[in-house]
C-alpha cells in the first residue's frame, strides 16, 4: 500500500510508539520457591500475572510450557503441561526481592539447560534491575539446579560497580548450561565523565559475559563486543549450527542513523550491517530486532525501522552470517501502525507476527513461509483486543510453534500457529 500523507502516518506511528513502551551477593544459597495462597495469588482486580506488563514464556528440554513474570518486586512463575491451555498455581521466588524491569523492551529472560532428570533441572533467570538514578541498572542472574524448587540469590553481571547503565540484556543457554548474557552497557559515559571529559561516542556499548553454574563457574568475565549502540532497544541472541553465538541489535552509524548490526562469534567477529533503511532519530526507537537461525545456518531477521529509504516492518535471510543479504521484503502495513514484530523458524518453516492498529483496536497479525522464508502466505488477523497490548513472541517446542501476546488486565493469549 502506499503512503501518501507520509508525515501524518509517522505521527501516528511515533504515538503509538510512546503509548506502547509506557554490595557482592552470594549464588551459593538457594531457597525454595513458595506456592502462593490464595490472598497472595490475587492481589490486584484481576489474576496476578495479568497485573504484570510483560510475560516470558518458553518450554523447558521435556516439554513443559512455563510463564514468569515480575509484580511488585517479585518474581512469579507457573508451568503448563498442555502447550498453555491451563497452568498450575503460580509460585513466586523467596530469593528475588528488588525493583525488576518489566515494560515494553526490558523483561525478565528464562532458560533450561537439558537434562533427563527433572529433579535436576537446571532453570536460568535474568533481567535488570532499576537503580537509584534514572537510566540506571544492574543486570541481575538466579539459577536452580533442581527443576524450580529452590533458586539461588541473585548476583550482579556487569563488573564495574558504577551507576550506569546495564539493562536490555538477553540470555541464551546451551544444553550443557553455558550461559551467555549479552546487554547494553553505559559504563563507557560515566567514566568518560568522571575524567572530566565529554562522551566521545553517541549512545551505549554492546557487552558479553559467559560462565557455567552447572560446572561451578559463576565468573561472568564482562566483554566489550561494540561501541555506538542504541540505549534502549532489545537485543536477540541465538547459537547458529556451528555452535557459535549470532547477535542481532541496534546500532548507531554517523551520528543518529539507527540501523540493525549482526555479529556471530566466529575467527572473523566482524560485525555487519544488515538494514539500510537510513532511519535518523534523536532517540530510541524502543523496536528491537529478532534472529533466528535454521538447521542449514540460514539466519532469518526481521524489524522495524521508520527511515527515509524505509518505513515499516521487514523481513531478510542471509546464507553467509550476513555478507551478502536478500532484499528486505516488506511485512504488514505501514499506515495501519505495524510495529513490533518477532519471528521463529521450525525446520523449513517461518512465522512471523506483529502488531498493528485497526481504528480503536490493536491487532495480532501473523505471516507464514514454508520454504526457509523464500516465499510467504497471506497475513492473517490471529487476535485482537481494545487495549494496547505487550510485545508479542514466538516460541517452539519441535515442530509446536505457539505466539505469546500479552493484554495486562485483560489476557494472555496463548496460541498456537
Amino acid at each position: 500500500m502506499v503512503v501518501k500523507t507520509v508525515s501524518f502516518q509517522m505521527a501516528k506511528v511515533l504515538v503509538f510508539l510512546f503509548l506502547s513502551f509506557i554490595a557482592t551477593d552470594s549464588l551459593g544459597f538457594h531457597e525454595k520457591a513458595k506456592p502462593l495462597d490464595k490472598n497472595e495469588a490475587v492481589d490486584c482486580k484481576v489474576s496476578s500475572f495479568l497485573c504484570t506488563k510483560t510475560i516470558t514464556l518458553a518450554f523447558d528440554p521435556m516439554g513443559q510450557l512455563w510463564r514468569v513474570w515480575s509484580y511488585q518486586q517479585r518474581v512469579y512463575f507457573s508451568q503448563s503441561n498442555d502447550n498453555g491451555k491451563t497452568f498450575n498455581a503460580p509460585r513466586m521466588i523467596p530469593s528475588i526481592n528488588e525493583k525488576v524491569s518489566a515494560r515494553g523492551e526490558n523483561r525478565i529472560k528464562l532458560g533450561f539447560d537439558k537434562m533427563s532428570n527433572r529433579d535436576k533441572q537446571g532453570v536460568y533467570l535474568s533481567w535488570a534491575s532499576p537503580k537509584s538514578k534514572r537510566f540506571t541498572a544492574d543486570v541481575r542472574f538466579s539459577y536452580s539446579g533442581d527443576g524450580g524448587e529452590s533458586f539461588s540469590q541473585p548476583i550482579t553481571i556487569n563488573d564495574d560497580n558504577l551507576l550506569a547503565g546495564h539493562s536490555f540484556n538477553e540470555m541464551h543457554v546451551a544444553d550443557n548450561g553455558e550461559v551467555s548474557i549479552v546487554w547494553l552497557d553505559g559504563r563507557k559515559k560515566v567514566l568518560e565523565r568522571a575524567a572530566g571529559k565529554q562522551p566521545t561516542e553517541p549512545g551505549s556499548s554492546l557487552y558479553l559475559a559467559k560462565a557455567n553454574p552447572r560446572q561451578g563457574d559463576l565468573s561472568f568475565v564482562n566483554q566489550s563486543l561494540e561501541s555506538n549502540t542504541c540505549q534502549c532497544c532489545r537485543i536477540a541472541i541465538t547459537k547458529n549450527n556451528k555452535g557459535e553465538l549470532a547477535i542481532l541489535w541496534r546500532q548507531i552509524y554517523q551520528k543518529n542513523t539507527r540501523e540493525f548490526a549482526l555479529l556471530t562469534m566466529n575467527g572473523d567477529k566482524q560485525t555487519k550491517r544488515v538494514s539500510f533503511d537510513e532511519w535518523k532519530i534523536d532517540g530510541c526507537p524502543h523496536q528491537g530486532g529478532a534472529l533466528s537461525i535454521d538447521s542449514e545456518n540460514r539466519y532469518h531477521m526481521v524489524w522495524f525501522n521508520q527511515g527515509g529509504k524505509g518505513k515499516g516492518i521487514f523481513y531478510s535471510r542471509t546464507d553467509d552470517e550476513g555478507n551478502t543479504l536478500q532484499k528486505p521484503k516488506p511485512i504488514g502495513d505501514f499506515s495501519m501502525q505495524s510495529v513490533h514484530p518477532h519471528l521463529i523458524h521450525s525446520n523449513n518453516r517461518v512465522d512471523i507476527v506483529w502488531m498493528q492498529s485497526n481504528e480503536n483496536k490493536t491487532q495480532l497479525w501473523h505471516l507464514r513461509s514454508d520454504d526457509r522464508g523464500v516465499t510467504f502466505g497471506e497475513a492473517q488477523v490471529i487476535a485482537e483486543s481494545e487495549v494496547s497490548g505487550d510485545r508479542p513472541f514466538l516460541i517452539s517446542q519441535g515442530t509446536e510453534v505457539i505466539v505469546s501476546w500479552l493484554q495486562p488486565n485483560n489476557k494472555h493469549v496463548i496460541r498456537a500457529l
